[in-house]
């Protein structure tokens, strides 16, 4: 599969159009209706339980199409964590690539600090070191027969790093099942070897590899969304493949503001506005450029793709459940369409479940719409999680007369948290929008019960 993939997945009947003649039953949302402040919120929000940027979406170059997401976020008020997720899908090669990396405070997360709150100096966000190449570990064998946690030793070009080990229980006990960074060091030029050894002489055989990764956003003040520069590496997490992205991207046009107003209360929440709403607004049309590092060769990267800034009282716990599917149709409107699904039980294919649209018109006019989506087959059973995803999902809009197919372009696009993983998976969309057919680039995102 070449670069053409995302135009043979669209019909063939005939090519996409700009949307004409055109008056929805239901009005627009008023901008005046948006409580989003464009750039200032583009900035941390110290308060926030939850704070976070991602990006995805389509990155195509000579002979590849690439997805990817760089995600760095905040739970201070919750987990009280930053945390990064950062996936690449080879979509031709059929490969993809995940990590998820927790940073715990004091030495590797402080949440005043983490990203720049101040809107009248240059705005970054920042996980992990660049330079520092010691951000995680990850265990590669449990061994057996540990009566107390191993100690973790470091053993290379740095000092200062310390680390702790976790032990399971049930049908782990006596075995290592995690290794926590406490503080990463400093001067580790190169990732350093782990050692893990018996605390009181009991158990062997554990073992477990240090990682570098990390997540680095910024942009001079003043060009927050027309210079934005975001570097990110990637350790995947199974074979220890290192992805560098190194992109700029460049907003034109206005921004999404999600449900028309980029706010929605959050039930059962007290405390000040920051705890009991959560506020939501995206970048659709973000032009990428710059390069892509896989297995030693650079390639370079275009693209239009998306961003997201949320924040604010999103959950608490593992979080709420829900399917998402952001589309970028070649007529110029972007759409978000997402329902939670925490309370629906098992999702059957062919269900069609209500949800809601925001829809943005290429001059920036919003709409927020009722509509329907129905989980199809095919669905993919990741081996990690157990969880079986979608891999088509069929999006109603009734105002627009929308029927929209979103499809992924590779199985196996999980991020696998134990506890809480989540489907984030690039895709393509096909289907009718106002009496024209359209086809685009797409997200399909699914955190399930």
């Amino acid at each position: 599969m070449s670069t053409r993939t995302l135009k043979a997945l669209a019909p063939k009947a005939a090519a996409s159009k700009a949307v004409g003649p055109w008056t929805p039953p239901v009005p627009p949302i008023s901008p005046e209706a948006s409580v989003i402040d464009i750039p200032a919120d583009q900035y941390l929000h110290r308060d926030a339980p939850t704070d976070w940027w991602w990006h995805t979406g389509t990155l195509t170059s000579v002979d590849r199409t690439f997805g990817f997401e760089i995600n760095a976020a905040s739970f201070q008020g919750n987990l009280g964590i930053g945390f990064t997720q950062i996936s690449l899908t080879d979509v031709d090669n059929k490969k993809h690539y995940q990590s998820s990396t927790p940073y715990l405070p004091p030495y590797q997360f402080n949440g005043s600090e983490w990203a720049q709150f101040d809107p009248t100096r240059d705005w970054y966000v920042r996980l992990g070191n660049p330079v520092n190449c010691l951000s995680a570990m990850v265990v590669t064998q449990g061994g057996s027969g540990y009566t107390q946690p191993p100690i973790v030793n470091f053993i290379g070009k740095g000092l200062g790093a310390t680390g702790v080990s976790v032990l399971g229980s049930g049908p782990t006990q006596g075995q290592v099942v995690d290794v926590l960074l406490v503080n990463p060091g400093l001067g580790f030029t190169e990732v350093p070897r782990i050692e893990l050894v018996s605390a009181d002489g009991n158990g062997s055989g554990a073992k477990a590899r240090a990682i570098h990764s990390y997540v680095d956003m910024h942009a001079l003040w003043g060009s927050t969304l027309t210079n934005m520069r975001v570097n990110a590496l990637l350790n995947d997490a199974k074979t220890g493949t290192e992805v560098l992205f190194q992109l700029q991207f460049r907003q034109k046009g206005p921004p999404f503001i999600v449900w028309g107003t980029g706010v929605q209360p959050v039930a059962n929440k007290t405390g000040g506005h920051l705890d009991t709403n959560n506020y939501y607004y995206s970048l659709t049309r973000l032009h990428a450029t710059g390069f892509i590092t896989l297995e030693n060769r650079v390639y370079p990267v275009h693209g239009v793709t998306w961003m997201d800034h949320e924040y604010g009282g999103f959950g608490t716990g593992a979080g709420p459940k829900w399917i998402l599917q952001d589309m970028q149709l070649n007529n110029g409107v972007c759409i978000s369409n997402s329902v939670g699904v925490t309370d629906l039980g098992p999702i059957q294919p062919g269900q069609e479940i209500k949800s809601h649209a925001t829809v943005q018109m290429p001059d920036g006019t919003t709409y927020a719409l009722d509509s329907f989506v129905r989980p199809e087959r095919p669905t993919w059973t990741s081996k990690d999680s157990g969880k079986t995803y979608f891999m088509k999902l069929h999006v109603r809009i009734p105002a627009f007369e929308a029927e929209l197919t979103v499809e992924s372009l590779v199985e196996h696009q999980e991020f696998f948290v134990p506890g809480n993983p989540v489907y984030e998976g690039v895709a393509s969309v096909y289907g009718m929008f106002a009496g024209t057919i359209t086809s685009g680039t797409a997200w399909n995102e699914q955190a399930l019960p």
